[in-house]
């Protein structure tokens, strides 16, 4: 299927994705990444994927740096956690450091929101030296703005973590 101005998808029927050829991302170096559409074929309105993927194309890296303290917030849970368990972590003394210790992969989820809202979301899922099973989950609403990090869990904000609408708007919600 083509999608203007992307280009050719695949369709991955076990998952029943749309596949992106690579394109390059400005907010990670330009890191080729594939766009996994999710629903798009029976979607009412399929052009918010394309807007959420031209918007997410044009992020900068300024576009991580307002998520820097909530993602140290998850490395400093995670340390705590590793140390707990008598596990070694690797040691982030400030907020700033943690995009040494971040590396982007190289598929972006895109899919709309069932609950709340309903926007298109993008979920970027990263390795970090902090969590090697559970990564770093990067969730850009409508491909504008990171709306959420933590670990990869497939989900699009922490109300539908939790169930509590009021906590549509949280970055980071520590885990314990």
């Amino acid at each position: 299927m083509h999608i203007a101005p992307f280009g050719t998808f695949i369709k991955d029927e076990e998952n029943d994705w749309l596949i992106s050829p690579p394109l390059a991302l400005p907010l990670f170096d330009q890191v080729d990444c594939e766009f996994l559409l999710e629903g798009y074929e029976t979607d009412r309105q399929p052009v918010d994927f394309v807007s959420a993927m031209q918007n997410f194309l044009s992020l900068d890296q300024t576009a991580l740096k307002v998520a820097q303290d909530a993602i140290f917030h998850y490395y400093l849970d995670c340390s705590r956690l590793a140390k707990a368990d008598g596990l070694d972590c690797v040691e982030i003394t400030a907020p700033q450091d943690v995009w040494q210790h971040i590396q982007p992969g190289c598929e972006a989820l895109v899919c709309r929101r069932q609950t709340g809202d309903q926007a298109v979301y993008v979920l970027f899922e990263c390795d970090c030296d902090w969590n090697d099973e559970e990564g770093l989950q990067l969730v850009f609403k409508n491909g504008l703005q990171i709306s959420k990090v933590g670990p990869f869990d497939d989900f699009l904000s922490y109300a539908d973590v939790y169930g509590l609408p009021e906590l549509d708007k949280v970055l980071y919600q520590s885990r314990g």
